[in-house]
């Protein structure tokens, strides 16, 4: 086998071979070859065409050829880690390829499609196409279908060469930045030795990513970011994007109490959510929130796409353009749960789509104690995304600007389309995977490599000095201001109490409370509107051609109204659905084939037999009703089940259901019940209203189909964290509702 890195091509006939198999079987190459091959024969359909005066046909092709390979392959030789990893070449991005010769350099060929300025020369376009994808950034886009995306990103990076210029004070505030991520490490090192803190140390960079991200953002029409990460920088990021005061972190380092009367048990520092009102340089405002965390990584990711669309829906952001969800993940992580591909293909689908998520990949090039190649086989851990056709963006997180160039262009383009991006910044992690283990038991060549290599914040105060950007005496005192102000914290958090920011009832939450012992509450509805209900809901309109079947079902459905015939499941939820609707209680039921019911019990889509037209009644009973949604999710139940939880969490004035088929599936969905359902209040006091749909399975199907395991569900309770109910005859689907109407059938 090859050594693990990237794509292993290496001559000239394999690649004959594949283009041969390309022509009799398109079907039978991977994407990547037959974007390439498309993009040839493109280049040889317009080479007559481009070709500059005084070539011949075959030139004007090998150009296009050319453009087209360091566009999508490119990215293979580019110098992206920031420990001098040296890779292969790659034949393919050889000029002879494309039937050129050293001859050839100084000679007039034109540019083809590239967008950017060069001289006319064969030399002059190479450098131009190694500048913009071969130094500190690699792209992977050309897979991509949509013609006018890709263009999109060339007009991004081409013309500047995927370099822009920045300002004086542009780049002061990212060292600034640097320094200050830098500074709390190293404090934090030093003054609590051996605690966890999971740092950033080495991928320092990636403070200056997010903040460019909400400031790029913000001039974009962004008004709120809501960000899910896992443990490492998260104390950074709550720090220095989030403004968390250093005095409030320090304490938790400290154990002081905060000083309200705090229930629940809490949790680790480094788990923990805030949320800041952050400002922009320009003046505008952007929202920002980190959701708490548990210690699976990836586990919230999800739960951030459901929170992003509940507050999009509340705003009534149409355009997805108002909030963004961004999420931050280790290399590892994103190869090795699938509950990262699930959320994503998760995204592109109607019910779930958020409008384009920001996905940046912290890669360590290390998984706790694992390399890459024992914990992936792919190239990049960004591979994974490429079932989504996202663009990638690999950068070198020892090169900043390049860093804040590719997060500028990923929130613009996310805004500008609508879509995934993914950033894959690559760096390295200084110490162990926390602060008490030591890498070198397992990685002595390495880590040797890392302790002599300089810190980021360090390589760019040399680079700025260089350029007469900055002098060696601003850069000391940058640093001294940051240890005073880090000191002047320490001393406050060991001598006061801090007040504590996660509230129980914030934001839609304000004005509701616990439940407590009351449930005295009167929520009955009245016999004649419940009828009304039934009438409307079973009505067929007059453009609408049903399945006999169905037409017989609605008849039995007024027959249990009018008290004719017993009531059954799918009639006592719709008078409860539909009561809640005519309130102005939105609805939201989703799970697998949710819309007609597994056991074909509920109908609320109905399908014309003609047309194939969908109709759902319960979103047709008033102009003033709800909104009604129900959804046949994918088939996932981890993702889902997030997804809807995270919507839950967001908009308590919903009732937000998720549907289990049967009690496998539950148990699927088991980790979103334990790290969240039933300890969110506890740990982090987020508040949850979500109903959990679950067989009881009395049907004889077997212990995988017919168990959700209500006993797992009892153990979990505790402090009236969640009510297990289990319901054994239609009236307690909605006794509530429907007192009224022929207690006695019920």
């Amino acid at each position: 086998m090859a050594k693990f890195d990237f794509a292993h091509i290496s001559n000239a006939a394999y690649i004959e071979e594949m283009y041969e198999r390309y022509q009799t079987d398109p079907d039978s190459l991977s994407d990547s070859w037959a974007a390439f091959f498309a993009g040839f024969e493109l280049g040889g359909e317009r080479g007559q065409a481009d070709a500059p005066l005084g070539t011949d046909g075959d030139m004007g092709k090998g150009v296009h050829a050319l453009v087209h390979a360091y566009r999508s392959m490119g990215h293979l030789i580019a110098s992206m880690d920031p420990l001098h990893y040296k890779r292969p070449p790659q034949p393919l991005l050889e000029m002879t390829e494309y039937g050129f010769t050293d001859a050839d350099l100084s000679r007039q060929i034109g540019k083809a499609s590239f967008v950017g300025s060069t001289d006319g020369t064969l030399q002059d376009l190479i450098e131009k196409l190694r500048m913009t994808y071969c130094r500190s950034i690699g792209v992977e886009y050309t897979e991509i279908p949509y013609k006018s995306q890709r263009e999109w990103l060339q007009k991004q990076m081409e013309p500047i060469l995927n370099r822009p210029k920045f300002s004086k004070s542009a780049c002061r505030d990212i060292l600034e930045q640097l320094m200050a991520a830098e500074a709390l490490e190293q404090f934090v090192h030093t003054k609590y030795i051996g605690y966890k803190r999971f740092s950033i140390e080495g991928g320092e960079a990636l403070l200056p990513l997010l903040t460019t991200m909400v400031e790029t953002g913000a001039a974009l029409g962004v008004e709120e970011v809501v960000m899910g990460m896992a443990h490492r920088g998260r104390l950074n990021i709550l720090a220095h994007l989030m403004h968390k005061p250093y005095e409030m972190i320090f304490g938790e380092f400290e154990g002081t109490p905060p000083d309200d009367d705090s229930e629940g048990s809490g949790d680790v520092k480094y788990h923990m959510g805030f949320s800041h009102d952050y400002k922009t340089r320009d003046g505008l405002k952007v929202h920002l929130a980190l959701s708490p965390n548990p210690s699976h990584l990836e586990l919230v990711n999800p739960v951030i796409e459901g929170i992003v669309l509940a507050k999009q829906e509340y705003l009534k952001d149409v355009q997805h353009s108002r909030v963004v969800p961004i999420l931050i993940h280790g290399d590892a992580s994103f190869t090795g749960q699938g509950l990262v591909p699930e959320t994503m293909c998760l995204s592109q689908l109607d019910g779930y789509d958020t409008g384009g998520t920001i996905h940046v990949i912290v890669n360590n090039q290390i998984g706790f104690t694992a390399m890459p190649h024992q914990t992936r086989f792919t190239s990049y851990p960004s591979d994974t995304a490429k079932i989504i056709h996202a663009p990638i963006f690999h950068v070198n997180a020892d090169d900043p600007e390049a860093v804040v160039h590719v997060a500028q262009m990923a929130m613009a383009y996310r805004q500008a389309v609508k879509a995934d991006v993914i950033i894959d910044m690559w760096c390295y992690r200084r110490y162990g995977h926390n602060e008490a283990d030591d890498p070198v038991f397992t990685q002595p060549l390495r880590y040797k490599e890392i302790e002599k290599h300089p810190t980021v914040g360090a390589l760019y105060a040399r680079y700025l000095q260089e350029h007469n950007l900055i002098t060696e005496e601003e850069v000391a005192q940058i640093r001294e201001d940051q240890k005073q102000r880090l000191d002047n914290a320490l001393e406050a958090a060991k001598q006061h109490r801090v007040q504590e920011h996660m509230r129980a009832f914030g934001g839609l939450w304000k004005g509701l409370s616990r439940a407590g012992g009351d449930w005295s509450s009167d929520t009955r509805v009245g016999g004649p509107a419940l009828v009304d209900i039934a009438k409307k809901a079973t009505v067929i309109p007059e453009d609408f051609s049903a399945y006999p079947k169905l037409q017989r079902l609605l008849k039995a459905r007024r027959d249990m109204v009018m008290d004719k015939i017993p009531m059954d499941w799918g009639c006592a939820e719709m008078l409860a659905f539909g009561s809640l609707l005519l309130e102005g209680v939105p609805v939201r039921l989703s799970g697998q084939d949710s819309q007609r019911g597994t056991f074909s019990h509920r109908h609320a889509v109905w399908h014309d037999v003609e047309t194939g037209k969908e109709y759902a009644p319960l979103a047709n009973l008033s102009p003033e009703q709800g909104p009604f949604t129900v959804l046949n999710s994918m088939l996932s139940e981890l993702a889902v089940l997030g997804f809807e939880y995270g919507i839950s969490s967001a908009d308590p004035r919903r009732l937000t259901i998720w549907e289990a088929q049967f009690g496998d599936f539950s148990n699927m969905a088991q980790p979103i019940i334990d790290q969240f359902i039933a300890s969110a209040e506890s740990k982090w006091k987020r508040m949850s209203g979500l109903v959990m749909l679950l067989p009881h399975g009395f049907e004889g199907q077997g212990p995988e189909h017919s168990s959700a395991r209500l006993e797992r569900y009892l153990s979990l309770c505790a402090e009236n964290n969640m009510q297990v109910c289990c319901a054994t005859t239609p009236a307690q689907c909605c006794a509530d509702r429907c007192t009224e109407i022929s207690a006695s059938r019920w």
